[in-house]
């Protein structure tokens, strides 16, 4: 009962870390490593392209009892990262997020594609660790690619009302998702996505599906090429190590934590279900894993 007050109190106070604010300005900080790894998927492969390594601190989530760290963060520190996904699939690259832009263009070239060769971003949510690969200098990184986000998502961002109604340091994420919409308006593709049971096909060899609450419009894709699935949950988690097991706990980086806990909920049972390999862009190097059960309940064990 002390959690879900917590997270309606948390709720109330407009979430006031999280609004406009990265993961990447709370979390210790980024060592930049350039990590690229490749997965194979069917008759293609996903890359992990990494903006960088980090050491994330437990004191970004909400709610978590002193026993719950000291079982699941013992030394205080937890594994981190910013994560990009390429995707290459029907001759098409495909990012899933841009990061921070700190490493992308030239993990891209280490793969022999250059900004124009990016056919399409399929954004997971518009916080800045996410987007702020797509501009530079007030210009689109990437000039040729299509940007898909969900309608929910951008609906939020470019609220003028809500993003007035918070303190200036906070309006900062929006603007910068604002100029996003702006720099790639002919280009931009709105969507819906569903939930997982009803998920539909957004272009060929991804679904989208929908798991609210981070941000309002926040999505995960499912990937699929030749029978092999993968899973990319975005900002679903941000702590791996606390709300795999536990998915109630919120991070102040969530919008609306009681949604949020409700689709980490629901989106690891059905992952579970499905026994579906999963990729995060907070999770540690190579970014990817499985869930698997034990005496403490759902963990991630990383892939080697």
């Amino acid at each position: 009962m002390a959690l879900v007050m917590g997270l309606l109190c948390l709720q109330g106070c407009k979430q006031k870390a999280s609004q406009s604010e990265s993961v990447a300005t709370e979390q210790s900080e980024n060592e930049t490593e350039q990590l690229i790894y490749h997965y194979p998927l069917g008759s293609t492969e996903v890359v992990l392209l990494s903006d960088g390594q980090n050491t994330g601190d437990p004191s970004v989530l909400v709610g978590a009892s002193e026993e719950i760290i000291k079982e699941f963060v013992p030394t205080g520190k937890a594994g981190g990262a910013f994560n990009i996904f390429l995707l290459k699939l029907n001759g098409k690259n495909i990012l899933v997020d841009s990061g921070m832009g700190f490493h992308l263009v030239e993990n891209l070239a280490k793969e022999g594609i250059s900004p124009e060769q990016v056919d399409m971003v399929l954004l997971t949510h518009m916080h800045g660790d996410h987007i702020g690969g797509l501009m530079k200098d007030g210009q689109r990184v990437f000039p040729n690619a299509e940007l898909y986000i969900s309608k929910k998502e951008v609906a939020y961002w470019t609220d003028k009302k809500i993003q007035a109604s918070l303190p200036e340091g906070q309006q900062r994420g929006f603007a910068g998702a604002q100029a996003v919409v702006e720099a790639y308006k002919d280009k931009l593709h709105l969507f819906e996505p569903q939930q997982a049971e009803k998920m539909e096909e957004l272009i060929p060899g991804v679904k989208s599906i929908a798991s609210y609450g981070h941000t309002p419009g926040h999505t995960c894709y499912l990937v699929e090429n030749g029978g092999s699935k993968l899973f990319i949950w975005g900002d679903l988690i941000n702590f791996p190590t606390v709300q795999v097991p536990h998915p109630e706990i919120p991070t102040r980086h969530d919008i609306n934590p009681v949604k949020a806990a409700e689709s980490r909920a629901q989106v690891l049972n059905w992952l579970e279900s499905q026994g579906l390999t999963m990729a995060g862009m907070h999770v540690p190097y190579p970014g990817m894993g499985n869930l698997t059960r034990t005496q403490r309940g759902l963990e991630l064990e990383l892939l080697k």
